[in-house]
């Protein structure tokens, strides 16, 4: 007899995962069920796939506590509005007598107009037409797979721009969209939870490659689809009145076939992260002593702009491979130091040699602060950081020069990695980082340790009573290079 906590796995093909037996009231089968739809994609529960003493799995109740699983329950959609806002549950009905037609023949991946793509769709088939309209799902690590080696490795240093205008109306009505809705991603993205490459273009939403004419970009989308699109790797649901199925929008694309007369009710529900960006994958994740040779690298380049922007595609997973931890200890401690003056504001920070916004997204993930400027020399650095939306202005200036902004300005200004000597020398940067800093406002900034150019000037500007030290912190920066200490100093403006 199978045990009332036992959850059923039935693996499907050519991927995804059939479920019954489910309890969503148990924390166990809960954390097996969030790492089934990491691993596969696609989950289906049959009508009957609860177990008997708990709620049927296709009420809207079920539906909300199964998304809560994943993120925030958000009730959003772009062009049908729900009439009840606060039930979180859509209802969407095609064909029948309802007068809208079947509206699917593209694949595509929901919101990816968004800068912060829904990450969980799950969809409840409350009545279905006797024949037609089943959802059909690709593996996105899989169709980034079949592509050929040199066209993966195109596709690794570009970015597609997605719109919710001029895709919507590929298979909808064309003036059902009043605002479009747009933003840019990497053709190739890294799963958020799994770190696999996915590709992640799809034919709905995917209007264009960054950097290319229109004629290009079209014929290199076209070819990407030709290469990654096969009928065999295809799951295809075909529903029964009940169904649930939930599926990953960043390790699936999928699309509801238009072949159907009678009347499609689905419940929809949508999981939710307001702070989740995409982010881009370059290769594999073991070449850790390559990326350690990139930092060394592009820090001691004389020519610093130019190298950075020739680093900028590659900058996030050579830090991340070598284990570069200054930018979350960074913030953390800043953190800690604006959490007693913040009043209930969010307080202003301006982030110097902000590169590709690893402080802000640390900030703004961990933290809830958005209130966040960022300023680099490098405008390919800031790119990555303004298609992730992280910023709330973007200053492309040498913080060698005295900056521009007027005095007392900022709660903190946070400058991390930027003070080397080939980078950001001692003066004027940290007088002007305490000049545009409010009294009573904090500067943080990060050094290799025992650096006498900074912490000299550290010493005069407390003699001289502008700042004085709230904190100094050493640590082992980046876990590759023990050997190396890093130190972090937080001052705080005096006048």
């Amino acid at each position: 007899m199978q045990s009332l906590s036992t959850l059923v796995v039935h693996q499907l093909k050519p991927f995804g995962v059939k479920l019954t037996n489910v309890n969503l009231d148990s924390a166990e089968q809960r954390d097996r069920i969030r790492q089934l739809l990491w691993e596969n994609g696609v989950l289906i529960i049959p009508a009957d796939g609860a177990i008997t003493e708990a709620e049927p799995i296709n009420t809207d109740a079920s539906l909300l506590k199964l998304a809560g699983l994943f993120g925030k329950v958000e009730n959003y959609h772009p062009v049908n509005e729900s009439k009840d806002a606060a039930a979180k549950v859509q209802v969407l009905e095609t064909m029948g007598d309802t007068g809208i037609p079947a509206d699917s023949l593209l694949f595509q991946s929901d919101m990816s107009w968004r800068v912060n793509p829904s990450p969980v769709s799950i969809l409840c088939g409350s009545i279905v037409p006797p024949t037609g309209g089943n959802t059909c799902f690709q593996n996105a690590n899989q169709m980034y797979h079949n592509l050929s080696p040199e066209l993966r490795e195109q596709l690794q240093d570009l970015c597609a721009i997605h719109s919710l205008e001029e895709g919507y109306p590929q298979v909808n009505q064309l003036d059902e969209v009043l605002d479009d809705i747009n933003c840019i991603h990497p053709a190739i993205i890294k799963h958020p939870q799994t770190g696999v490459p996915l590709l992640y273009i799809n034919p709905k939403f995917t209007v264009g490659l960054m950097g290319m004419s229109e004629q290009e970009s079209s014929a290199l989308l076209n070819r990407v689809f030709e290469e990654a699109n096969r009928s065999d790797q295809i799951l295809s649901h075909s529903w029964t009145t009940g169904d649930v199925v939930v599926w990953d929008n960043f390790a699936v694309q999928h699309l509801a076939m238009a072949d159907y007369q009678g009347l499609r009710r689905m419940h929809r529900v949508v999981a939710q992260d307001t702070y989740l960006r995409t982010e881009r994958y370059v290769g594999d994740r073991t070449k850790v002593q390559e990326a350690m040779q990139n930092i060394e690298y592009y820090l001691k380049r004389d020519d610093n702009c130019d190298g950075y922007e020739e680093w900028a595609v590659r900058y996030e997973h050579d830090i991340n491979q070598a284990g570069y931890n200054i930018p979350r200890t960074a913030t953390e401690i800043l953190a800690q130091h604006l959490g007693g003056r913040s009043n209930g504001e969010m307080p202003r920070i301006l982030d110097i040699a902000a590169g590709t916004g690893k402080n802000a997204l640390h900030l703004m993930q961990n933290h809830g602060m958005t209130n966040v400027e960022g300023m680099d020399i490098s405008a390919g650095m800031l790119f990555e950081a303004r298609r992730r939306q992280l910023y709330r202005a973007y200053h492309i200036e040498d913080a060698n020069q005295p900056l521009p902004m007027p005095s007392c300005q900022y709660d903190a200004v946070l400058c991390i990695g930027g003070l080397a000597a080939s980078q950001i020398r001692a003066k004027p940067a940290l007088s002007e980082f305490v000049r545009v800093t409010k009294e009573g406002g904090f500067v943080v900034f990060s050094m290799r340790e025992a650096d006498s150019e900074y912490l000299n000037e550290v010493r005069r500007m407390v003699a001289a009573g502008v700042a004085e030290v709230a904190q100094e912190y050493s640590f082992v920066g980046i876990e590759a290079n023990e050997e190396v200490r890093h130190c972090i100093f937080v001052l705080k403006a005096l006048s």
